[in-house]
């Protein structure tokens, strides 16, 4: 006779989706402090590694800036202002879009309801595009900017490259498109 386990056959992971945030917490000791728990993730213990930075990121999109991150586990990794404002840059933008994306939209019309550039679609490309690599994103926002005007170039709209420009932009102190 075989004894059957009542438990799980596979260890559960978490979850490494984009959109998830870490367990954290804050500290203020000599300057303010975000230490990550990176005990029960799988992933590497690094900003450089995308799924990680970009667990940082919907942290720090939050609104609180620190001047460091701790990335918690057998070794705890220490990253300063310096390497971490690219993630606050990325962080910045996507609290502004998720601010965009969740206001009502003035339409005229329906063609404008039913439109490929409308600000929610748009936003949400943009979302999605930050998540995929926070770290890289700030450098690359006039070259995704140029994308979306190319792809999008068949909408007939007077008001689009503003538009996209506003929403590629956004969460930016110094737009450099708008």
């Amino acid at each position: 006779m075989t004894h059957h386990s009542t438990r799980p056959s596979k260890k559960l992971v978490p979850t490494l989706s984009s959109d998830r945030s870490c367990e954290h917490a804050f500290a203020e000791e000599d300057v303010m402090t975000l230490e990550v728990d990176c005990s029960d993730c799988s992933g590497a213990q690094s900003i450089e590694n995308t799924k990680c930075a970009s667990g940082i990121m919907n942290i720090l999109a939050s609104g609180i800036t620190p001047e460091a991150v701790v990335l918690k586990r057998f070794i705890h990794v220490r990253y300063r202002a310096e390497r971490i404002a690219r993630l606050c840059e990325s962080a910045s933008a996507l609290a502004a879009l998720r601010r965009l994306e969740a206001q009502p939209e003035g339409v005229s019309d329906d063609e404008c309801r039913t439109c490929p550039a409308s600000r929610q679609r748009v936003a949400s490309e943009v979302i999605r595009i930050i998540r995929a690599d926070p770290m890289a994103f700030g450098s690359s926002r006039r070259v995704i900017s140029d994308r979306l005007l190319r792809e999008l170039s068949a909408v007939k709209c007077p008001e689009f490259g503003r538009c996209v420009a506003q929403i590629v932009w956004a969460g930016c102190t110094s737009p450099g498109g708008a």
